[in-house]
């Protein structure tokens, strides 16, 4: 199989959008008039919500695991989850890799009683990056909840968005809180236990859709907030049924997934692992781990991407 990205290539090529042709071999079989299913990214005005605030105030009050969550929101989760995290974090910890998928995490079926208002509430915000993420300077597929301290990477969250998806933030960070205690436990004879609780803060959360655009159907090889961010967690969201028939909007058969390089610091050593996710599946990923989202020739594909200071 061809190289997907190396540092090399990924100098060398002058767009995203020629690097995922060549190097993925994507082959874009729709017209414009068929993958341009919403209105061109030009005819979204740009919205206000006022005053903005960061939340990050969970009202699961920084729980330590799933099962300190408040009951209803535990019901969103999958049963056995806690223990399922201990386990994948041991393997992954043999393998030398820092980076966890667990399938289903969050109950598909919760997810789908939310997904009419996200689509509804979902305005995608153009923001620029220093330097780009994976060579894409202007991105414009994502809706901003909550944004860095000083309006980064946009001054303007959407905040009737971000007030839907509390619970479902809630539940992620407490997964993520125990997959990180997890992942970060010393194993080394001798070493002191870390015995006070962590505290998990959201420096920033938005939701991507995908599209068989071709600026639009992928991020390429990157790390999360330039390498800045503690960790963070991408949760799969279902296949759009809400706002096109499923025929049209479903990405099944044409690509999706993520993709890791992980297991060495050293970049030749790494191995390079796809993951076909599909909703309520979340990735928990350590600080500057390379991964990207696989491109998709059809439909489109949603996903929930948090990022997370640790102390």
């Amino acid at each position: 199989m061809a190289s997907l990205v190396t540092e090399e290539t990924k100098a060398a090529a002058p767009s995203a959008e020629e690097e995922l042709l060549n190097n993925l071999g994507a082959k874009l079989e729709l017209t414009e008039e068929e993958w341009q299913v919403y209105p061109p990214p030009s005819s979204y005005p740009e919205k206000t919500y006022g005053d903005y605030t960061m939340v990050n105030d969970p009202r699961s009050k920084q729980a330590q695991t799933i099962a300190e969550l408040p009951e209803e929101l535990q019901a969103f989760c999958k049963e056995g989850l806690h223990e399922e995290i201990s386990k994948g974090v041991l393997r992954k910890k043999l393998a030398k890799m820092r980076h966890l998928i667990v399938k289903q995490a969050v109950k598909p079926e919760y997810l789908d009683s939310l997904m009419p208002l996200i689509t509804e509430l979902f305005h995608p915000q153009q923001v620029q990056y220093n330097g780009g993420v994976a060579n894409v300077k202007a991105w414009k597929i994502s809706t901003y909840l909550e944004v860095m301290e000083g309006g980064v990477p946009c001054t303007n969250p959407c905040l009737p968005l971000l007030d839907a998806c509390v619970p479902l933030l809630d539940c992620v960070d407490a997964m993520f809180t125990h997959w990180y205690k997890q992942q970060h436990a010393c194993n080394k004879p001798g070493q002191p236990k870390r015995e006070e609780p962590y505290t998990v803060k959201r420096v920033m959360n938005f939701i991507t859709r995908y599209t068989a655009h071709p600026k639009e159907q992928a991020l390429l090889k990157h790390v999360d907030g330039a390498g800045k961010v503690d960790g963070s967690a991408v949760l799969a969201l279902p296949i759009d049924r809400w706002t096109g028939p499923e025929s049209v909007m479903s990405f099944e058969g044409h690509g999706g997934g993520v993709r890791f390089w992980d297991g060495s610091a050293v970049p030749s050593k790494q191995q390079e692992i796809h993951y076909p996710t599909r909703s309520g599946d979340v990735a928990f990923i350590d600080r500057a781990v390379w991964h990207q989202a696989d491109p998709i020739t059809k439909g489109t594909r949603w996903a929930m991407v948090i990022f997370y200071e640790v102390s």
